[in-house]
């Protein structure tokens, strides 16, 4: 994968702007809003990118601004168009130190939230396309266990997924790992038919690996559901934290949103 380049993680002369987002029940949702959004009247595509467990929004838009600079500088530099990037939570407010059993429930739980009440809060406070072909959605590790549900139940909102170091757990926690044919085999169930792109990406060092890859592999045996569809990258030594997910959003982000990417992604 191509590294982030180093003037990405420094401010940039074209900068968009943080916000928060009140999501009732929830921690408040962080919300990335492009250089000229306040001065257009352009509508744009949305992505949702979901925290690891235990963390926050702030987990990906932290004081360090690494994230929203190399955002920055994508969509200066034309890697990208502009979009709006939402960054919610899973977690009510103080459960976030509550450990794995709540988040592997949090997040099982998250879906309906998402589509039934994130969703129209969003398209009705930003000029987003609320159209399914310019949503996308993301995570990291629990938030990539998230993302895998929406995938299960939510593509006629949905088109564009990118969960990255977590596995699908519709077959028990760890799934993906040890359930990793039953997995596959519900997911083609479930999406054979309809349209959508997913790129997942891990590292061969991540701790998540060993459950992620054998689904991904197992996914394969399904060609007429995911063969054009889905993209699965491996990180040379990669490991579960979120410079490596930068990076990862860094080279996977600019195929959403692309006809290229919906019309001859590689499994």
């Amino acid at each position: 994968m191509k590294e982030i380049p180093q003037a990405y993680l420094q401010p940039c002369d074209q900068p968009g702007r943080l916000e928060e987002l009140e999501i009732p029940g929830f921690e408040n949702a962080v919300v990335y809003l492009p250089a000229g959004y306040d001065r257009s009247e352009e509508r744009y595509s949305t992505f949702y990118l979901m925290h690891g467990g235990g963390g926050d929004p702030h987990s990906f838009f932290s004081a360090d601004g690494l994230l929203k600079n190399q955002l920055d500088h994508m969509i200066a530099s034309g890697e990208m168009a502009p979009l709006i990037v939402i960054a919610p939570t899973y977690y009510p407010p103080g459960r976030k130190g509550d450990g794995i059993a709540y988040s592997a429930e949090a997040v099982r739980d998250f879906g309906p939230v998402l589509l039934q009440t994130i969703l129209p809060i969003v398209d009705g406070k930003y000029r987003t396309i609320p159209e399914r072909y310019h949503r996308g959605m993301g995570g990291f590790s629990m938030g990539a266990v998230a993302t895998w549900y929406v995938v299960m139940a939510g593509t006629e909102e949905f088109y564009w997924f990118m969960p990255m170091s977590g596995d699908c757990w519709i077959c028990g926690e760890l799934g993906g790992g040890q359930h990793s044919a039953q997995t596959a085999g519900l997911l083609a169930v479930t999406l054979r038919g309809k349209t959508f792109f997913l790129h997942a990406l891990t590292g061969d060092k991540d701790i998540a690996y060993p459950n992620l890859d054998p689904q991904m592999k197992a996914m394969k045996e399904y060609a007429d559901v995911f063969g054009k569809n889905v993209k699965y990258s491996v990180l040379p030594g990669g490991v579960h934290d979120y410079p490596d997910i930068r990076r990862y959003i860094y080279n996977a982000l600019p195929e959403f949103f692309s006809p290229g990417s919906a019309d001859s992604g590689e499994s």
